[in-house]
């Protein structure tokens, strides 16, 4: 099942015009997570699939981003605002949600070391089915092996979702390492 969830969501990524892809995926000893990310014009749309096999629990994503770069001698930052549904099973119950937030990414004096974070949340007035209140959010340190081509990094991530009957339930939260290539 939850393969299939992700292939559905990779394959919906390759249905706009494609200007540039990206493949991320970071794992740690209980989670791995693949995020597929197309840009066009000044948009990125990306799906991507987390899954914790310690709690057996998984989400699944879609998102689109108003995305840009601005770059001086002194630096190099990337920023996008936007949104994203969430899919989650999480502790058995079902969540829906609608997540607001953004993603950044900034290298000081263009060097390949770079830093970065993301957040997203989704209140009660915008999460659905057995879920009261959803959010993610993640800061990572990279180094750019290929400049804008592949970058390694060491990141931290939360997700976590507060379920109808009271209780809330921590989907990953912790320490990862990841790859992203773009092409």
């Amino acid at each position: 099942m939850r393969l299939r969830i992700f292939l559905a969501a990779v394959a919906a990524g390759f249905s706009v015009p494609v200007l540039a892809d990206s493949i991320d995926i970071n794992l740690n000893n209980d989670s791995v997570q693949a995020t597929y990310a197309t840009a066009w014009r000044q948009a990125e749309f990306n799906a991507g699939f987390l899954s914790n096999t310690d709690q057996n629990d998984w989400v699944a994503s879609m998102g689109l981003l108003a995305s840009g770069e601005k770059q001086t001698g002194d630096m190099r930052v990337e920023a996008g605002l936007g949104g994203k549904v969430y899919y989650a099973n999480v502790s058995n119950d079902d969540v829906l949600a609608l997540g607001l937030g953004g993603q950044f990414s900034v290298h000081p004096n263009n060097f390949p070391v770079g830093f970065g974070g993301y957040l997203y949340y989704a209140p009660d007035v915008i999460t659905f089915m057995d879920g009261k209140k959803f959010w993610e959010w993640g800061v990572r340190a990279e180094f750019e092996v290929v400049k804008k081509t592949a970058n390694i990094y060491v990141g931290y991530r939360k997700v976590r979702a507060d379920l109808d009957n009271n209780s809330d339930v921590t989907v990953d939260s912790g320490a990862h390492v990841g790859v992203k290539i773009s092409f």
